[in-house]
């Protein structure tokens, strides 16, 4: 078994590595915004947590609106495969609510350091 490791990891490569490689970049652009964050005091990142908060919950409300009204209409359906279909359309949406987000926050959030 080990060989077989071996020789996937030179065809194949590092599952970790791939891993690590994946996520750098999302850490780069965090790590862009940490010498901002450091000189804020803890009761001005509380006001930027619930400022936050406060945006998300503000994009998402439409979303959550729409998962609502599809989780009553799927309660209310005794066909199963149109039930599964209602929650497939859910994840759609929820998916949709995490794209929305992303970008309203990527809009917002101002350069490195001038938060």
């Amino acid at each position: 078994m080990n060989f077989i490791n071996s020789v996937l990891k030179v065809f194949v490569g590092d599952k970790s590595k791939q891993d690590v490689k994946a996520i750098s970049p999302l850490v780069d652009k965090i790590k862009t915004f940490e010498a901002a964050l450091e000189a804020l005091s803890h009761d001005e990142l509380r006001a930027k947590t619930a400022e936050f908060k406060a945006i998300i919950a503000e994009t998402r409300k439409p979303f959550n609106e729409r998962k609502d009204k599809l989780r009553i209409e799927a309660e209310a359906i005794d066909d199963i495969d149109r039930r599964e279909d209602i929650y497939q359309e859910i994840d759609k949406i929820e998916d949709e609510s995490y794209a929305a987000v992303e970008d309203t926050l990527n809009t917002i959030l101002p350069k490195r350091s001038q938060l």
